[in-house]
Order: structure tokens, then sequence, then C-alpha cells
């Protein structure tokens, strides 16, 4: 089959490049002798003589090119968000979803660097809550007082209790069509509930600023078994942007990536049956996989599946064999993107694309 790529290009902080222009355009020249690109998601250096040099690049080869633009956590960045206060009082490095000034930070951070750029659109990255790989009690949300108000109708104290005892009804409850899971205990279906609603109305906020700019808006999201979890309604948000970009990353240890969150998501609990009886064969097996892509088929958006494409030691062990096999378990997607930065590509695996 012929895929359209997106391309995904790491090039720095927003403080500090990764390469140089010149590096990058031979790279990316290299590349696009060989495949097909439909888009770039390019983030998040804020040099603005960088990213004009990227922009008509692009453009000049009818490649529409979006704003990597991480949201909710500090990104050594001058916004001085409002930080997740986690059920137990501690900070979590992840910000709080809920406070409005965050969202007015990130718009306001925007407007300075790259408002004036014709980016064609923003891709919208750290999204959600933070995950368990940010620690147990981080693993469960904002626990502000402003997200407290928000929580109505869900006992809180119940809640931080099952969380304290790492209850199994933290656990129990079963997927529906389009992956959000229904806990089988009323609270804390109620409380996964609400987060996700408080996620869904950020995305709907920040989406409606960027549309009035007339700008595509896609969305990073975690792996549909495990998006939920992390506050991510993938059928709610796909109603508010123009693709998502599920994170399909099977061979990296690191945040994140499927193997990596499920593991220290399950480890948190004594007896994790009550969540792994979903995967028999595991959340990697070919199975769960397709499982996972039934679940975002039928959504209100495109569909753009991430796979790791970037070798990096002790991180990330894709090769050429692994992104074939993914390409053939994804292939009635039309999009695939290239994650998470094609600068790391090698020539093994750029081959088999």
């Amino acid at each position: 089959m012929s895929y359209q790529y997106t391309l995904q290009l790491h090039s720095g902080s927003f403080q500090k490049s990764n390469y140089t222009w010149a590096e990058i355009k031979a790279k990316c020249e290299h590349i696009l002798a060989h495949i097909q690109v439909k888009q770039m998601i390019i983030g998040w250096n804020s040099d603005p003589v960088l990213n004009q040099k990227l922009l008509d690049y692009f453009h000049e080869k009818g490649i529409r090119v979006l704003l990597w633009f991480p949201l909710l956590l500090q990104e050594n960045d001058e916004r001085e968000l409002k930080k997740m206060i986690a059920c137990d009082d501690s900070e979590s490095d992840f910000c709080c979803p809920t406070h409005l000034h965050n969202a007015h930070a990130c718009i306001a951070l925007y407007e300075k660097y790259f408002a004036k750029l014709p980016f064609d659109g923003v891709f919208l990255d750290k999204i959600r809550y933070a995950s368990f790989s940010q620690g147990y009690e981080a693993g469960f949300g904002c626990f502000c007082e402003e997200c407290k108000k928000q929580m109505h109708s869900v006992d809180i104290d119940y809640i931080k209790t099952l969380i304290e005892t790492h209850d199994l009804r933290l656990l129990r409850g079963e997927y529906d069509r389009y992956g959000r899971y229904h806990f089988a205990d009323s609270q804390v279906n109620a409380f996964y509930k609400r987060r996700a609603q408080l996620i869904s109305d950020l995305v709907f906020k920040l989406a409606a600023y960027f549309n009035s700019r007339k700008l595509i808006v896609g969305a990073d999201l975690f792996a549909p078994i495990l998006a939920y979890h992390v506050g991510q309604n993938i059928k709610e948000i796909a109603k508010y942007v123009d693709f998502i970009k599920p994170m399909m990353y099977t061979h990296t240890n690191a945040p994140a990536a499927i193997p990596y969150e499920y593991n220290v998501y399950l480890r948190n609990f004594e007896h994790a049956e009550p969540f792994s009886k979903h995967f028999p064969g595991g959340p990697l097996s070919n199975k769960s996989l397709r499982y996972q892509m039934d679940f975002i088929k039928n959504v209100p958006a495109t569909v753009i599946p991430g796979i790791e494409i970037n070798p990096i030691s002790g991180v990330c062990d894709v090769n050429a064999d692994s992104v074939k096999e993914h390409l053939r378990i994804f292939n009635e997607f039309q999009n695939i993107a290239l994650c998470w930065d094609v600068m790391r590509m090698d020539d093994a695996i750029l081959t088999v694309l």
C-alpha cells in the first residue's frame, strides 16, 4: 500500500534548537526523495528565523506545516503555569487543565512567538493529566481547589480512600466501542468521566481559538487502551479537532509508550487482573493493537496512527522489521505519522516505508 506520511520533527525546546537549518534541510531532502509526505509537525523551538526557513521550504514543496505545541507540561518556557496538585497534596510536573490562567498562558505564548509565522495549523501535545509514569498519586490527576469545585457529584474523600489503599475498584470496568472505560464503581466512574470532560473542555476552547485563526488543529493522544485513564475521551476530543494521532509506540521504554505506561499502571496494584484481563495476549499483541484500532475507526476526525521511527539506544529499539509490521497492522489508514523525530530515522527504516 502507498501511504501519505505525516512527519514529526523535534526542532528543539522553546529556547534551544536541536538542529541547524542545514542539517534539517539535508535530512529532509533525502527523505522526500523516497516517500510522499503530506504534512509536517514541527516544534517546539521558538527561533523565528529557523521556523520561517522551515515553513518556506516545506510550503514550496506543497507540504503543510503544523506547529507542535506542548500544553499542560512546563517545557522550559516563560509560562507560569498552575501545577497539578496530586491527591497527597504534592505538586505534579503536569499542569492543571481547569485553571483558565493556563489556557490563556498557552495562547499568549503562541501569540508572542508563533502567530506571525504562516503555520497551517497547531498540533496540541500534552493535553491530558499526568500518567502513573509521573508517580502513583500524580496518576489520578489534579486535586487543587479549582478542580475539586468542578468535581460536583463526586465523593472526593471516597476516591482518596480508594487511592490510598490501592483498591481494585480503581481498576474494574469495561471498555465501550470508543475506548471509554466504564468503571463498575459508580463514584469511580463519575470521577473519571468528569476528569475527561475537563480535558475535553480545554481542547474545545483551544481548538476554537486556533480555528478562529483559520488553522488546522490536531491532537496527540495516548494509545486507545490508556487514553481515557489520562483524561482523553477520544470520541469527544475528535469532535473538536481535524485529526487525532494516537501514539502507537510499542518499542519505547519511556513515558507515553504502550508497554511502559501499561506496566507502570498495573504495578501499582497487587492484583491487576480486573484490568489486564482485557488484553490476554498482552497490550502489544497484534490482536490487542487491532482491538485498539477498532476503538477509533468511527470517530469524527481523521485518524493518523503514530509509529516510532527513531532508534535511540536504551530508549527506543525500533528497527526496519518492526516498522514494516506496524505498516501491515495499520494498513487501513491512509496516513501514518512517523514519530517522534524524523531527524533520527535511519536509512534501513526509510527503505521499508
